[in-house]
């Protein structure tokens, strides 16, 4: 058997990333790297420090498997439990004994992020790039988006290992990026069980150019009053200032807005 990350000859090839890296941008100030049991960023880190000592490498691990960045902390091995991530790739429970020293030695900082970040990150990637990386191989860029990062320097190399992402996961992973950037939002609201209440409604919504994707009539709750019914709306907004402005248009005529737990604003 070979292992993963654990192994030197591994370590050593991964490391032809680092060289590739330096061949094609010399003048590179960091690299953003994966990290799970430590074998890619042991190999990238030794390559590039050993030619170009001044360059920053940093480590990017799921909060959900944080086992290098509690090692690093407490200065040797720590064992972590897994809680389940989309980036699995990386869900390890320890980082290696032959990669953690070198991770020691020459990563100069490891940060963790959490999954919605991991997921907004896999739908930038998608539309600003076309990249479609597993949860693993977003991670560098979810730390960057959320300001982990002190990139000194203007050229920075992100790291992205891997697009083995099951495709019956994509759809929740853009749900999730989506409300996570401010372009999904839901709202509750409860309207008397009228004619023309919901078309009403809907022309506040209209008049502030947020798109109606999905639509949820309640009328039997307990907590749903007596000839009233609780609507419950997802919208498609432009990002949170237009969500915002959406609901105070909604408020301004007298709407009772409730936010849903999807919603990632007041």
């Amino acid at each position: 058997m070979i292992h993963p990350y654990d192994d030197e000859d591994i370590i050593a090839g991964q490391g032809t990333i680092g060289l590739e890296i330096i061949e094609a941008l010399p003048e590179v100030d960091g690299i953003i790297v994966p990290i799970g049991g430590g074998g890619c960023i042991s190999g990238i880190s030794m390559a590039v420090k050993e030619r170009k000592p001044h360059v920053q490498v940093i480590g990017v691990e799921a909060a959900a498997a944080p086992s290098a960045f509690l090692s690093r902390r407490e200065g040797k091995i720590v064992s972590v439990k897994p809680t389940p991530s989309i980036a699995d790739g990386i869900a390890m429970k320890s980082v290696g004994q032959i990669t953690f020293p070198i991770i020691q030695q020459y990563v100069d900082e490891v940060v963790t992020v959490e999954e919605d970040q991991i997921a907004a990150a896999i739908l930038t990637l998608m539309e600003r790039r076309r990249i479609v990386a597993e949860g693993a191989g977003a991670t560098p860029l979810a730390a960057l988006l959320r300001g982990e990062v002190n990139t000194t320097g203007s050229n920075w190399v992100l790291v992205i290992c891997g697009g083995n992402i099951d495709v019956n996961l994509i759809d929740r992973i853009i749900g999730r990026g989506l409300a996570k950037t401010g372009r999904i939002a839901r709202i509750a609201i409860n309207l008397r069980d009228i004619p023309g209440s919901f078309a009403g409604l809907c022309q506040v919504i209209a008049s502030r150019r947020a798109n109606i994707l999905h639509i949820y009539h309640d009328r039997t709750s307990a907590e749903v009053p007596v000839g009233s019914s609780k609507v419950v709306i997802e919208l498609e907004t432009a990002g949170f200032d237009h969500i915002q402005e959406t609901f105070r248009a909604l408020r301004e005529r007298n709407y009772e807005v409730e936010t849903e737990p999807t919603c990632p604003v007041a």
